[in-house]
């Protein structure tokens, strides 16, 4: 019997993303142009793989009362087609159950031999078929075990949800990571108004809405946006796909024409086009960052969105290689965990770990400490980073503070409704709209 192929390459980038620990993104790039599919199999293997990741310990969890032996003994590719099918069975309603059972098994014979195949029927055909048929840790004894199958997260990261939130927010804040992310977008006002930019998407097929009060946000309407990057408004450099929470750091940071503005980790190039964008004039921009292979995006973005910056550089931000208090303001959107970006990015969760946090933590106090020298005194540095442990967000902050050499300053009244402290900025982690994101403005002293 014929295999499908898009299920067949659905477990390629499963295989790298479970054995050798290559981010999802990059792994299904990789299969789909070494195995090009229809855009209606794109989208669906997309689906697949994104769905699979996001609900893997739930899959397990699933899969361990239907196996009779333990899951890391099964071959590496029949345990990915048995997650990918429990997948199929909880959360693809187009899916029929024949359908999932019979791909699958045939899926199983060609990875693996008959036998196997046999044993992924047997289980299969076990399978619940919704979420209301799987049996979960009981909330009112056991709140993380429960919180942790049900939304798949590592018990540590549902530990530190609750720490820091509260039990009734933390449920809230778990059950959004398991779900798709919107399609935002930034509109790119050298090209239009928000008002007619949203007016063309319409006329193109994509509805639009304002989802919050950030000036150039947009979100498209049922979160799809299938393509919208190949559409002529994108090409035209009319619009950045961008999360609205991506977007504060550039309001934030505020830069006027006439200012030398760093952008220190600045790939791929999205919060510095918008610091272009918001003041063009007269405005002596660097964009750096420490991957060259990614040079390469930071330029594109700047062309095809029609801005410009003074110098695009490859540069380590830890020693970078410009003079003490060249710059009026620096923004520092440091390397961190990611947490706040589990929607987009769901195998950064099975990543991530309690020590890489503490050790970003430390890289985001030693490029903190980098940016407030390149920064002159009197002048503005903007720290920002997409997750929302409490080590790379507040106690960064309140280390650098402790040295003396800068003190907290709001921002723009724009921001307020996340505002936390003084000159601290935090979405709310439960809000669909945005990532999680914190950002601090401080102004430097000496």
């Amino acid at each position: 019997m014929p295999i499908d192929p898009v299920r067949d390459a659905a477990v390629d980038v499963l295989l790298r993303v479970f054995t050798r620990g290559i981010h999802l993104d990059i792994s299904l790039d990789k299969t789909l142009r070494r195995r090009p599919v229809a855009d209606r199999g794109r989208r669906f293997m997309t689906q697949l793989v994104y769905g699979t990741v996001r609900h893997r310990l739930l899959c397990d969890h699933v899969l361990a009362g239907l196996c009779h032996q333990p899951l890391d003994e099964l071959p590496p590719a029949v345990h990915a087609i048995l997650r990918m099918a429990v997948f199929q069975s909880l959360f693809c309603s187009q899916v029929t159950r024949p359908a999932m059972v019979h791909t699958s098994v045939e899926l199983a014979r060609h990875r693996s031999h008959a036998g196997l195949a046999r044993m992924v029927n047997a289980i299969l055909r076990k399978a619940p078929a919704t979420l209301e048929e799987v049996s979960f840790p009981d909330p009112a004894t056991s709140l993380v075990e429960h919180l942790r199958v049900r939304y798949s997260l590592p018990r540590w990261i549902v530990r530190d949800i609750i720490e820091r939130f509260g039990p009734e927010k933390a449920a809230d804040i778990c059950a959004l990571t398991g779900r798709e992310a919107p399609v935002c977008l930034r509109v790119n006002t050298r090209r239009g108004s928000v008002e007619s930019v949203a007016a063309r998407l319409a006329k193109a097929g994509f509805a639009t809405v304002k989802a919050t009060p950030l000036p150039e946000e947009l979100t498209v309407v049922d979160g799809h946006g299938h393509g919208l990057t190949a559409s002529r408004l994108f090409q035209d450099g009319c619009f950045l796909l961008q999360d609205p929470a991506s977007q504060m750091p550039a309001l934030l940071l505020d830069a006027v024409p006439g200012e030398r503005v760093l952008d220190l980790c600045a790939a791929p190039g999205g919060k510095a086009t918008h610091i272009a964008q918001r003041a063009p004039e007269g405005l002596f921009l660097v964009a750096a960052d420490n991957q060259p292979r990614r040079m390469g995006q930071i330029q594109e973005n700047f062309e095809r969105l029609g801005l410009e910056a003074a110098g695009i550089v490859c540069a380590d931000g830890t020693h970078p290689p410009f003079r003490e208090g060249s710059f009026d303001r620096v923004l520092l959107d440091a390397p961190c965990s990611g947490l706040g970006t589990l929607r987009r990015h769901p195998d950064i969760k099975w990543h991530a770990t309690p020590e890489s946090v503490l050790r970003l933590a430390e890289t985001q106090r030693a490029l903190l400490r980098g940016a407030l020298r390149l920064c002159k005194n009197g002048g503005v540095v903007v720290y920002s980073v997409c997750t929302f442990t409490r080590q790379e967000t507040t106690e960064v902050v309140e280390s650098l503070l402790s040295e003396g050499a800068c003190a907290p300053e709001d921002g723009p009244e724009t921001l307020s409704p996340w505002k936390t402290a003084r000159g601290q900025y935090q979405t709310d982690p439960s809000d669909p709209a945005l990532d999680a994101f914190f950002l601090t403005r401080l102004r430097k002293l000496s």
